[in-house]
């Protein structure tokens, strides 16, 4: 049956279940409301007042949710909270794997044997040592994973924390997000992966960062080691509002004001750290830069040397692909707010 409010109530049951099991629950429980709305057919009152009659009958979504994934209320994680927690857990278990194999990789490459080394000891240890290491750094990190997140969800599980709505008033009833507004799965792994990412090279790894191959006998680091520890707690700042605005995506799962909110914030801060970060006329290895020049004859600052034309002071001379970097991450911010605030505004209750 096609009604507001109907539809509201079916999707805050649903908006936390799998897929498959939330298209099914969503028919089962349009039929039940149709069924119920026809046995009051003949009693007084209006549709209005007879379909919130039967809303407030069959109870709270979180209930419902529940009683049709016929979890127990004395199971470890319910739901709606179960639903929300593998979501979550996916993810997360996703992310370290990513970060940690990237992580040991760097660590790897820079603290292996010189290239065209001919030492076949050497490379076998390496090879064996790196392995080791992954596979008993991954276990370890995915179990720390895996016991955090069951903990936090529990936790929140038996506290009763509210993921969902009560039935005290139906106007309340989040709105049915229209299919430009929903969060899509891809646009929220692209965000944990980039989140992670960034931890491991510019927090967790910052004399590796990103380390160049093949101008020199070692990898040398992009980025100053010395500035990437003097912005860390801009770094640590910018990763906080970046978790914090995907875990917003994740428990609205469409455009919300909340999710504008925490977007403009982990944006405006990503704009500040970048100009703090890339804006400094050290943030170039100057070890790099050297080594560039001596093989190409260029130079890294300005466009080979000279001011790059529009821009004044020292930022003139900073490296070209640096003043780029800067130029996109702030349009884009930029766009990204503007977009956010379209979409919640227009799909707000």
């Amino acid at each position: 049956m096609k009604n507001n409010l109907i539809e509201r109530y079916i999707y805050a049951v649903t908006r936390h279940l799998p897929d498959k099991e939330a298209a099914e629950v969503s028919r089962e429980l349009d039929e039940l409301i149709s069924s119920m709305l026809d046995e009051r057919s003949s009693q007084p009152g209006t549709d209005d007042e007879k379909i919130r009659g039967v809303l407030m009958d069959l109870g709270s979504p979180e209930a419902m949710a529940r009683e049709y994934s016929g979890k127990a209320n004395d199971s470890l994680i319910g739901q709606p909270h179960y639903s929300l927690y593998l979501k979550v857990l996916k993810f997360v278990l996703m992310a370290i794997a990513i970060g940690i194999s990237v992580a040991l990789l760097v660590s790897a490459i820079s603290g292996g044997p010189y290239p065209g080394s001919s030492e076949t000891n050497a490379w076998l240890n390496w090879t064996l040592e790196a392995v080791t290491g992954w596979f008993t750094s991954l276990t370890s990190a995915l179990l720390g994973g895996f016991a955090w997140v069951t903990i936090i969800f529990a936790i929140m599980y038996h506290k009763g924390v509210k993921l969902d709505y009560d039935l005290n008033d139906l106007d309340d009833l989040p709105e049915v997000p229209q299919e430009k507004a929903r969060i899509g799965r891809g646009e929220l792994i692209g965000d944990v992966v980039f989140t992670t990412l960034f931890a491991i090279f510019f927090i967790v790894l910052p004399y590796a960062n990103l380390p160049i191959l093949g101008i020199a006998p070692k990898p040398i680091p992009l980025f100053t080691p010395e500035v990437l520890i003097n912005v860390r707690y801009l770094l640590i700042a910018s990763i906080v509002t970046m978790i914090l605005e995907v875990i917003t995506k994740f428990i609205d799962g469409r455009y919300s004001l909340r999710v504008f909110a925490a977007m403009t914030l982990a944006n405006l801060l990503s704009i500040i750290t970048v100009l703090t970060w890339l804006g400094n006329p050290e943030a170039l290895n100057p070890v790099f830069a050297e080594r560039f020049q001596e093989l190409t004859g260029l130079s890294v600052y300005g466009i080979n040397g000279q001011p790059v034309p529009g821009f004044g002071g020292h930022w003139a001379m900073l490296p070209l692909p640096f003043l780029i970097v800067i130029v996109v991450v702030v349009v884009v911010s930029i766009i990204e707010i503007i977009s956010a605030g379209i979409k919640a505004f227009q799909n707000r209750n």
